[in-house]
């Protein structure tokens, strides 16, 4: 498993730096290989430790972002939320009766995340930009990806139609998928 671990806003010591590496390994014991990797960004923002950490395999990414006034508190919460995010993830597959999970190739997603103070309402303000690549798949690994994660909104390129797509849940809980015609 390869962890990479960035730093904004602080010095990465080595105690923050093997703190780090033996909670997300041990968060992520059930999935091992060369193909499995893990993203985690340490950033301070006034008093505020910012811990995000994305966990990439088979194809699919499992993130967890939280905040709080201790750095080593951050990273328990956000290694906690990612926890209970892959056990589930292994139960899904033991219920579906995979005898082992295949680990895609994936392409690095890249992950640019900035706050933009140019505008002054906060309604219209654009507090994060995140890009990644678009894979082709299904609506239905698309949803699953999507409860995955946690998302209400969720972009993906249709496997089927070959147009992008979107997915959101409604206040009522339903889905709701955008598609474009061109």
């Amino acid at each position: 498993m390869q962890i990479n671990i960035t730093a904004r806003h602080l010095k990465l010591t080595d105690a923050i730096d093997s703190y780090v590496r033996q909670k997300v390994a041990k968060a992520g014991k059930f999935f091992t290989g060369d193909s499995v990797w893990v993203q985690t960004i340490l950033s301070v923002e006034k008093n505020r430790q910012i811990t995000e950490i994305s966990f990439h395999i088979a194809g699919k990414v499992f993130r967890a972002k939280e905040e709080s006034e201790d750095l080593y508190a951050s990273i328990d919460l956000a290694v906690d939320k990612l926890s209970k995010q892959l056990k589930k993830q292994k139960e899904i597959s033991k219920i579906h009766r995979k005898e082992n999970l295949k680990v895609l190739k994936t392409k690095a997603i890249k992950s640019d995340v900035f706050s933009l103070d140019i505008m002054q309402d906060s309604r219209n303000k654009i507090s994060e930009i995140k890009r990644f690549d678009l894979q082709p798949v299904s609506i239905e690994d698309a949803i699953d990806e999507m409860d995955n994660l946690g998302y209400r909104v969720y972009m993906f390129l249709n496997s089927s139609t070959d147009k992008i797509n979107v997915l959101y849940r409604n206040d009522s809980g339903s889905l709701v998928m955008l598609e474009p015609e061109i």
